[in-house]
C-alpha cells in the first residue's frame, strides 16, 4: 500500500496548521473526510483539499511534497507511524510528539521538536531557533527522543532540555544548551556565545572549542569517558558516522546554578 501523500498545490496565502495530518487522526477516514479537514490559521477557511492534492492510502506512512516554511506543526503530537517531508517545514515540527519518526529533506522553522517526549526527528538541512526547547505553554523542553540536524541550528538549541539527545552536524547559535535540566547536545562544529548558560545537569559534547566559554565553568582537565565510545557506536547504528574517541576536556558548570552539568571538548 502506497504512502498517504499530500502534494502542495501552490504557495499558500496564509500559514497552514497541519497538526491534524497525523496517522492517529487520519486512520480510517475516507478521502473526502480528509479533504474536508480544516487547516486554516486565519478567518479565511481553508481545508486540506483546497491546499493539497492527495494520493495513496497508507495513513501510517504520510508524505508531504512541495511544502515550504509556511507549513506549520507537521507531526505535532505524533503518537506513532512515520512522516516524510520532501521540502521545507515551518514552526513546531514534531512538537510534543511521543513516538514515531519524522524525516525532512529541507530546513525547518523555530521550535522543531519542542517538548517532544519520544520518537525521532531527522532534518537534513538547517533548523530555526529553539529546537528541542519548550513549546508554547510548557515549562520544560524536550523530554525524550532523538533529533538529528544535518546543517546549522539557531539560537537557544535545547533550551530547558530535560532528557534526550540532539546532534547537530553544523554550527549551533548562541545560548546552546541554555538552562538545560538534563539530556545531551552533541555539536560537531561548535557553538556561538554563552553555550551552556544556566546548565544544571546536562551534557554538551563539542568536537570544536566554542567561541567563548563562560567563566562559571570549572576546568577539570582531560579525561577518558567510556560512554563516549558507547555513544559513537550507537550513533553509527543510527547511520551517523561521527568519530570522537574517548578523551575529552571536561568543564563542570554552570556554577552559577546547580553546577552539575558538563561541557566535554574532545581532545
Amino acid at each position: 500500500m502506497s504512502a498517504l501523500t499530500f502534494e502542495l498545490k501552490q504557495t499558500p496565502d496564509q500559514r497552514l496548521d497541519l497538526s491534524p495530518l497525523v496517522p492517529a487522526r487520519l486512520d480510517g477516514l475516507s478521502r473526502k473526510e480528509i479533504e474536508a479537514l480544516a487547516i486554516n490559521t486565519t478567518r479565511t477557511k481553508l481545508t486540506v483539499g483546497d491546499a493539497f492534492k492527495i494520493r495513496g492510502k497508507d495513513a501510517q506512512n504520510i508524505r508531504f511534497e512541495g511544502t515550504d516554511e509556511r507549513c506549520d506543526r507537521i507531526g505535532a503530537g505524533l503518537a506513532g507511524g512515520a512522516i516524510v517531508v520532501e521540502g521545507d517545514a515551518g514552526m513546531l515540527l514534531g512538537a510534543k510528539m511521543r513516538r514515531g519518526k519524522i524525516g525532512v529533506t529541507g530546513s525547518t522553522g523555530v521550535l522543531t521538536g519542542a517538548s517532544m517526549a519520544g520518537g525521532e526527528i531527522a532534518v537534513r538541512r538547517n533548523v530555526g531557533d529553539q529546537a528541542g526547547a519548550a513549546a508554547f505553554g510548557e515549562t520544560m523542553g524536550m523530554k525524550g527522543g532523538f533529533i538529528s540536524i544535518g546543517g546549522d541550528a539557531g539560537a537557544l538549541l535545547g533550551e530547558r532540555l530535560r532528557r534526550g539527545l540532539i546532534v547537530v552536524g553544523g554550527k549551533a547559535g548562541d545560548y546552546a544548551g541554555a538552562r538545560m535540566i538534563a539530556g545531551t547536545l552533541l555539536l560537531k562544529q561548535g557553538a556561538g556565545r554563552y553555550a551552556g548558560y544556566g546548565n544544571r545537569r546536562g551534557s554538551l559534547i563539542l568536537l570544536e572549542k566554542p567561541r567563548n566559554i563562560l567563566p562559571t565553568y570549572s576546568d577539570c582537565g582531560v579525561m577518558e569517558f567510556d560512554y563516549l565510545r558507547l555513544l559513537e557506536n550507537w550513533l553509527r547504528d543510527q547511520g551517523l558516522r561521527i568519530r570522537f574517541g574517548a578523551r575529552a576536556r571536561r568543564l563542570m558548570g554552570d556554577m552559577a546554578v546547580l553546577g552539575k552539568g558538563e561541557m566535554l571538548i574532545l581532545a
